[in-house]
């Protein structure tokens, strides 16, 4: 049986990150709408999961590893932001976290020293903020 399940598989999508990403998020989908009793939420619950298998079980693997790899590089820029604000709140109670008018960069100073004058590493642009 388990050599009729790779063969048949041979050539297609199968599971990866992405479609995870879908079922997990329909499933919750699915507990939201029963939590709260929206019952027409459940019908993105089944999309969710048709979804996820229309690509596990695709042929067209140039377009689905293609839409992974959009997955996986929008949910690493997604984890890098929420790294950065996990930081900034973390020191909420010791620094202030500015961005260079010039270059974006973000830039760390010490809290509580009024009126200072910041100078940005990356491009040498100065501005300035209250602390």
């Amino acid at each position: 049986m388990q050599v009729g399940l790779e063969k048949f598989m041979r050539g297609r999508n199968g599971v990866d990150q992405f479609t995870l990403f879908i079922l997990v998020a329909s499933a919750a989908v699915l507990l939201f709408a029963r939590i709260f009793g929206l019952h027409l939420l459940r019908l993105v619950y089944y999309a969710g999961v048709i979804w996820a298998l229309y690509r596990t079980f695709s042929r067209s693997l140039f377009r689905r590893r293609r839409e992974n790899q959009l997955f996986l590089e929008k949910n690493r820029a997604a984890g890098a932001w929420l790294k950065v604000q996990r930081r900034i709140f973390q020191e909420r109670n010791t620094h202030r976290h500015f961005k260079c008018p010039n270059c974006k960069q973000r830039l760390r100073v010490p809290k509580g020293r009024g009126k200072i004058t910041i100078s940005c590493a990356k491009c040498g642009e100065k501005f300035s903020r209250k602390s």
